[in-house]
């Protein structure tokens, strides 16, 4: 007959809180029952007065901010807006242009277009990454 091993039992001594967890939860929660219950203090009003003032915080910085972006703009002429907005679409149509033509120029690869031999993935540099933000196209980086 072969002999049966026995498996060791090692006991983890478990941390008091780890023991206790729902034991101690139910007691805060029995506290804090309590506690409200005895409280003299307004919650509700301190609750509204909080919200009511960062509300009103909130809608002075946006107000703050409009106003400050209306005065910017008022000063900027009409034909100053329309130079801008003509010198975008250029760009946007510059970079449109650029990555089709990225595009175009490496279709798919799966060999070396010099040696005709398998292709490693290397590390991108940081002008890939910037060329992958600006023409919104994925560039990976080959050897």
């Amino acid at each position: 007959m072969s002999e049966r091993k026995q498996k060791k039992i090692t006991k983890t001594k478990k941390s008091f809180y780890r023991k206790y967890n729902f034991e101690l939860f139910v007691l805060g929660l029995l506290l804090l029952g309590f506690f409200l219950l005895w409280e003299r203090w307004e919650i509700k009003l301190i609750i509204l007065n909080f919200i009511t003032k960062a509300a009103r915080t909130s809608v002075n910085l946006i107000r703050d901010i409009a106003v400050r972006i209306g005065t910017v703009i008022s000063k900027v002429e009409t034909s100053d807006l329309i130079g801008i907005t003509l010198i975008l679409i250029a760009l946007i149509l510059i970079m449109n242009r650029t990555r089709l033509r990225i595009i175009q120029s490496h279709p798919s690869l799966s060999s070396c277009s010099l040696c005709e031999g398998g292709l490693r993935q290397t590390h991108r540099k940081m002008k890939h990454k910037l060329l992958e933000i600006l023409l919104f196209c994925k560039v990976k980086c080959y050897s």
